[in-house]
C-alpha cells in the first residue's frame, strides 16, 4: 500500500506541474499543505485469516477509491482522516488475502464536491469514496446526530454513538435515503474550532463575523446563534475567500486548518470545539453486493479497524497540530471555563431545531444514549 500511495504522490506532483486541479472539497482535508513527519507506514501485514478465503475461488476485485485528501497527508498517516483511510485500505487488502485491491486516487483526482462524489459512486465512475458526514445534509438528515453543537465533550462520547445502535441506524437511514450507496466506516477528523482575521476570545467577539461553515442547517444555526453572518463556500475556494475578505472567518478541525494553510489568511484561532467532524467511507451498493461473503467479511473488519485507528490518531493530532499552527505563526486562544460556557449556551439554543430535523423519538434516543 505504501508504494501505491507514493505513486499517487508522484502522480499528483506531475498533475500539478501540468496545471491540473489539486484542490479539494467536502471533507476539507485536501488542502495541499505538508503533513508532519511520521514513522514509516507499517510493513505489509503477514498472512491473515482473510488469506485462507482468497486462496480458494475468490474473484479478484479492484476498487477505485476517490479521496479529496492531500496525498502527503495520507502518506504521513498523522491525522485521524489519513490514519483511518489508510488503515481501511490496508485491512481490506490483508483480510481479503489480496482478492480485493484498492487503487487510491487522492487530491480530488476523481471527484471534488458533494454532487460529483455522490454521483460518481452511484454511476459506478468509481467504486469507493469518503465524504464528511455534515455534507450529506444536502441528501439526507441521517447524520444530524453529529452536527448538534456542544453535544459531545470528547472522542469517547462521540464513539459511543458511532459504534453503537445509533451509529448503525444513521448508516441505515442514509442507505434508505440515497440510492446506490452502501455505508461502511466512520472515520474521525476532529472537533471544529473558529479561525478569524481578528482575535476571537468570547461570544461577543463573534458578533458580526462573516463566517464560512459547511452547508448544514445545524452548523449554520449554531454560528448564527453566536451572532455571525453565515455563508457556505466550497473548501477549495475558502483560502481565496478569506484572502479577499469575502469572509472573515471559518471553522474546521486543527488538522484541516493546517493542511489548507488557513493560518496564512486567518492568523487567529479560538478553541471553541463547538462540533465534531467525521468522514465516512461508502461504496457503490451493486459492487458491494457482488462481493463474496468472505470479501464482505474483510470489509467489515476494515470498517472496525479504520474507526479505531482514526480515533486514536485524531486525539493525538489535536496537540500536534496546535503546536504546528503555533510554530507557523498562528495565535491560538483557549477560552476560560466561563467563556466556553458562554459559547455553549449561545450555540445550544439551536438544539430545538435539531429535534425538529431528527424527530422527537430519534432525538430522545440520542440524549438517552449520552445520559442527558
Amino acid at each position: 500500500m505504501k508504494k501505491k500511495v507514493l505513486a499517487m504522490v508522484l502522480a499528483a506532483a506531475m498533475a500539478a506541474s501540468l496545471g491540473a486541479c489539486g484542490g479539494s472539497q467536502g471533507s476539507g482535508n485536501g488542502g495541499g499543505g505538508q503533513a508532519p513527519a511520521a514513522p514509516a507506514a507499517p510493513a505489509d501485514q503477514e498472512q491473515s485469516s482473510g488469506d485462507k478465503a482468497a486462496s480458494g475461488d475468490e474473484k479478484p476485485v479492484t476498487l477505485r477509491m476517490a479521496s479529496v485528501v492531500n496525498a502527503n497527508e495520507l502518506e504521513g498517516r498523522n491525522t485521524g482522516m489519513a490514519a483511518g483511510l489508510m488503515t481501511w485500505i490496508d485491512t481490506v487488502e490483508a483480510e481479503s488475502g489480496g482478492s480485493i485491491q484498492i487503487d487510491l486516487f487522492p487530491d480530488g483526482q476523481l471527484a471534488t464536491g458533494t454532487d460529483s462524489i455522490v454521483n460518481g459512486i452511484q454511476t459506478g465512475a468509481f467504486e469507493v469514496a469518503h465524504f464528511t458526514t455534515s455534507n450529506w445534509a444536502e441528501y439526507s438528515n441521517a447524520f444530524a446526530e453529529l452536527n448538534i453543537p456542544y453535544l459531545y465533550s470528547g472522542y469517547d462520547e462521540v464513539h459511543s454513538v458511532l459504534e453503537g445502535e445509533i451509529g448503525d441506524a444513521m448508516k441505515a437511514q442514509l442507505e434508505k435515503d440515497v440510492q446506490g450507496i452502501k455505508p461502511l466506516a466512520y472515520i474521525s477528523i476532529g472537533f471544529r474550532n473558529v479561525t478569524a482575521s481578528k482575535p476571537v476570545q468570547s461570544v461577543a467577539d463573534m458578533k458580526g463575523l462573516k463566517i464560512r461553515t459547511m452547508n448544514d442547517a445545524l452548523q449554520m444555526a449554531a454560528m448564527e446563534a453566536m451572532g455571525c453572518a453565515v455563508t457556505s463556500v466550497p473548501i477549495n475556494e475558502l483560502y481565496s475567500a478569506l484572502q479577499t475578505k469575502m469572509v472573515d472567518a471559518e471553522e474546521n478541525p486543527l488538522s484541516t486548518i493546517y493542511s489548507n494553510k488557513f493560518y496564512e489568511v486567518n492568523p487567529y484561532c479560538c478553541l471553541t470545539r463547538h462540533s465534531y467532524t467525521s468522514t465516512f467511507v461508502f461504496m457503490n451498493s451493486d459492487k458491494y453486493n457482488s462481493l463474496s461473503d468472505a470479501q464482505k467479511a474483510a470489509i467489515d473488519k476494515a470498517n472496525e479497524a479504520a474507526t479505531a485507528a482514526s480515533k486514536t490518531a485524531a486525539e493525538k493530532a489535536d496537540a500536534e497540530y496546535m503546536q504546528m499552527l503555533t510554530d507557523a505563526g498562528m495565535t491560538i486562544y483557549e477560552p476560560t471555563a466561563q467563556e466556553f460556557d458562554q459559547f455553549k449556551e449561545a450555540a445550544s439554543s439551536c438544539w430545538g431545531q435539531a429535534e425538529e430535523i431528527m424527530g422527537k423519538e430519534r432525538y430522545d434516543a440520542l440524549m438517552k444514549a449520552l445520559g442527558m
